[in-house]
């Protein structure tokens, strides 16, 4: 990746020097020709990115560390400043469906775009990835918390494209969130693997939670996308028997033509349901609130009919049978857990990897 970190051994090693159980990067500016074009085009999949308006691209300076926990994404970010926007126009086309929790560490942040909004360090905005929206930076640090919509409950994230929430930094819920991000963060490098799908499952809980008693925010943007209503509906009944293509297209009143193009990049309808029937069941097979949970009910509620043949389709996409994942996890191990990662893994494939299983 172009500007990569030179330390990143330094931060990204856990301290054992072993294989860490949360795959990570780092992206720095330093050494690049082009500061700030740099920096656009890691986050050309989340912004269009303008310039700070009083400084000359070869001093701007950035760096973003990205850390994948399976189920969401924490980054922190440090960068001279900027102007970013998710324009309408630019959403024709972007189908991340994906929900962005913000605490503002430090520096300035100013929402231009649904509504004028200065954020202090410590407070956190939840941004909604599929509305428009634009901001302004002056010397900022941030963490940022990106999960898919589909992770948190559709009484908290609405199939409709929302305006940005906001919670102060005195509250009881954004003293919580800010130091749930800042206790990922501080651990990321630390985790062991059964820790580490643990919190996958957890964090989204209870991030939900932290997000139901704030103030619903209200509808703004463009309808969903064909992509993002049909990923919210097959995870919502991904335990029917009869979840198939036909049905899908029935229910939501699409053509067969337009579901199958939605998801030609992950091999089509059937490979992504399976995906995510499988994904569901690592996370609950590792979940060490329920260490006994029979393998056959977690393949059954999770939509699968027959536990042999759940057995194979996980073998094949774990490279372990459920039963030595669940002993892996519980020995510290982490054996074919994930399918193979990217050698230079980029910030774009990460997001889009979240959504797809």
């Amino acid at each position: 990746m172009r500007g990569r970190d030179e330390e990143t051994a330094d931060d990204l090693t856990p301290p054992d020097g072993g294989n860490g159980a949360v795959r990570a990067f780092v992206f720095t500016t330093a050494g690049t020709d082009d500061p700030f074009g740099a920096w656009g085009s890691v986050l050309d999949v989340l912004f269009e990115c303008v310039p700070p308006r009083r400084t000359v691209s070869t001093s701007f300076d950035a760096r973003l560390v990205v850390h994948h926990f399976g189920t969401f994404l924490l980054c922190r970010s440090r960068a001279t400043g900027g102007r970013y926007q998710r324009s309408r126009v630019g959403l024709v086309g972007n189908d991340l469906d994906h929900i962005v929790v913000s605490c503002l560490l430090s520096g300035e942040v100013a929402l231009a775009h649904p509504a004028a909004k200065r954020l202090r360090p410590g407070d956190v905005a939840v941004i909604d990835l599929s509305a428009p929206f634009a901001f302004a930076t002056t010397e900022v640090e941030a963490l940022h918390l990106i999960m898919p919509r589909w992770a948190l409950p559709a009484s908290i994230t609405d199939q409709q494209p929302t305006s940005p929430r906001f919670i102060v930094r005195e509250s009881a819920m954004g003293i919580i969130i800010r130091g749930m991000l800042e206790a990922l963060a501080a651990a990321a490098r630390r985790l062991a693997t059964g820790e580490t799908l643990a919190l996958s499952g957890a964090i989204p809980e209870l991030l939900a939670s932290c997000l139901a008693s704030t103030v619903q925010p209200s509808h703004t943007g463009p309808r969903p996308s064909i992509g993002q209503r049909l990923r919210r509906h097959i995870e919502e009944n991904l335990h029917r028997d009869d979840l198939t293509p036909l049905t899908i297209a029935r229910e939501l009143g699409v053509s067969r033509s337009q579901l199958y193009r939605q998801f030609e990049s992950v091999g089509g309808v059937r490979t992504y349901i399976r995906r995510r029937r499988l994904r569901r069941s690592l996370s609950a097979l590792c979940d060490p609130r329920h260490p006994d949970r029979r393998i056959g009910e977690i393949a059954y509620d999770a939509g699968f009919a027959d536990e042999a043949h759940f057995s194979r389709l996980f073998r094949q996409r774990f490279g372990i049978s459920p039963r030595e994942a669940r002993a892996s996890v519980r020995a510290g191990r982490q054996p074919g857990l994930s399918p193979a990662a990217a050698t230079d893994p980029s910030l774009s494939d990460w997001l889009l990897a979240l959504i797809s299983g």
